[in-house]
């Protein structure tokens, strides 16, 4: 039986009961305190080391209390050094994009007032991104507890609904105040040492040295219970024994993470836990599903071990002038029916590798048909939530290279068996996961000359793909049924040099003129 390692690490909510906020709240407040010292350390080249030792001296705090404050800090830090280097990788396709664009209104042969005027300008525009980029690369890491956001309501305090500046700062500092964290680890009882939460709701947290005097060593609650996800909390505070150097010591299946997060006066709880692994429920011998997501539908192919059509289907969806929060639900829906369809039939699911964000970057140099479409794209989202969905039913995902697909879709399968361009793209998805033959139908091996065997046969897509650029879908199959094309002995030497059975390389005369009487 094939065991996967599930990395999926999800977080499940609940509320807190009103006994235990005033403790949260002094508490995060110390918290909060202690980071911002630690950050202001770091930031000037000490030591954890040191800085541990200092701030448990300021503030009376033990040891494991400093290393949740650095656990989470260092995850703060590693987000924004991830988002600067996305921000920077796309300042940096901008860039090409803006440089590509200036030499394209230079390369003409007349260059008018009017180009001379957009390259200034464009030239401009260079100039700023390029100091934001170095900004970027050579800056300082800037964290800003409270949020950019809130900070810059204060110089405008009217327009933000403040009257005053003592009712933001009372915001601000809640805000800054607003979450804590502590870390899991499952050599310890309830899989955390300083927070302790059983399978019956009870809650237990040790209390702060400094604040032992006003809430006593332990501050406890009960009914403390998971709507969703209980059954993977309670899994993983099953009681195991580890062995620790010599000795062995109680404690739990998987470490339990806490974070208390207060949200409009009231303290919620944010548990993280790592699911258990278990068997995937899909299996490549039932075949695969390919997914191929457009701009208005999710469509999908199931195909079997051979690379036969068994069934397929489309889940319409419309993003057009949807915010955020409305693509990621729209996608979500039709991402859970692709997956319940997996679970049925119980093979993996296969999606494309694909990367949009340089394309968006540049949507400013392209036209708004183009632009429009790439906006509406949310790839990156769905590719997420297809991960994500699928290692919570056990369903493996598959990501292959989409080199050619719509196009092998087109050709190949469209009228084999009747399919629209997106069930026919995902049926070479699913396909190319069992790494099965690409070759092209012999009606278009006589257009393509020469013939090179050691090359992939990706080589050749490309030679078709840039001979039908530009025509008509109705008129590529009007031709396939009105001419016939006659292969002669070179072309069937050709076929046989396709399939690497021939060292010799006919030569056919090839031109984009054979394909003219598509546009008929």
């Amino acid at each position: 039986m094939k065991i996967r390692y599930n990395p999926l690490m999800p977080t499940y909510i609940t509320l807190l009961p009103e006994s235990i906020y005033s403790f949260l709240d002094t508490t995060s407040e110390l918290y909060s305190a202690v980071e911002k010292d630690m950050h202001v350390a770091l930031m000037r080249g000490e030591k954890i080391s040191a800085i541990e030792k200092s701030l448990q001296s300021k503030y009376q705090i033990d040891s494991t209390t400093t290393r949740n404050v650095d656990h989470d800090l260092k995850g703060k830090h590693k987000g924004i050094t991830k988002l600067r280097n996305s921000q920077a990788k796309n300042l940096k396709s901008t860039i090409r994009g803006i440089q590509s664009a200036i030499q394209k209104r230079l390369k003409k042969k007349v260059v008018t007032r009017k180009d001379r005027f957009v390259v200034h300008q464009k030239r401009r525009r260079l100039a700023i991104k390029q100091q934001k980029l170095d900004k970027l690369l050579n800056g300082r890491l800037s964290l800003c507890f409270g949020t950019k956001k809130l900070f810059h309501t204060q110089f405008n305090l009217k327009e933000n609904g403040y009257s005053s500046h003592d009712e933001w700062l009372v915001d601000w500092r809640a805000a800054r105040q607003s979450n804590f964290m502590m870390v899991g680890a499952k050599t310890y009882a309830s899989g955390n040492q300083l927070c302790r939460l059983t399978s019956d709701g009870e809650l237990k947290i040790t209390v702060p040295i400094c604040l032992v005097k006003e809430f006593s060593s332990h501050v406890s609650c009960d009914g403390v219970k998971f709507r969703y996800g209980q059954t993977f909390i309670d899994i993983a505070l099953t009681p195991t024994r580890h062995k620790r150097g010599s000795n062995y010591r109680n404690g739990t299946e998987r470490a339990v993470t806490h974070r208390f997060v207060k949200r409009s006066g009231r303290w919620y709880l944010h548990t993280t836990v790592e699911l258990p692994d278990i068997p995937w429920v899909s299996h490549k011998q039932n075949g695969a599903i390919g997914v191929d997501l457009n701009v208005d539908s999710v469509a999908w192919t199931h195909c079997d071990q051979e690379g036969n059509l068994v069934s397929h289907g489309q889940v319409a969806i419309d993003l057009k002038d949807k915010s955020s929060g409305q693509t990621t639900h729209l996608l979500s829906q039709a991402i859970g029916q692709v997956v319940d369809i997996a679970v049925e039939k119980q093979c993996p699911i296969v999606i494309e590798k694909l990367d949009f964000s340089s394309k968006k970057n540049t949507l400013r140099e392209h036209g708004k048909r183009y632009a429009k479409m790439l906006s509406q794209f949310a790839y990156a989202k769905f590719a997420d939530l297809v991960q994500s969905k699928g290692r919570l039913k056990a369903i493996q995902v598959i990501s292959v290279n989409p080199a050619y697909s719509s196009l092998i879709g087109m050709i190949k399968y469209m009228s084999l068996y009747g399919l629209n361009s997106g069930t026919a793209a995902s049926l070479v998805l699913a396909r190319r996961s069992f790494r099965l033959s690409e070759r092209m139908p012999r009606v278009l091996y006589a257009l393509l000359s020469p013939v090179d065997d050691n090359k992939h046969i990706w080589s050749y897509w490309a030679r078709i793909s840039k001979l039908v650029k530009g025509c008509r879908r109705h008129s590529y199959f009007k031709m396939k049924v009105r001419v016939g094309v006659k292969l002669n002995n070179q072309s069937s030497e050709m076929k046989s040099k396709l399939s690497g059975k021939s060292k010799d390389t006919p030569l056919i005369p090839s031109t984009a003129s054979a394909l003219g009487c598509m546009s008929d």
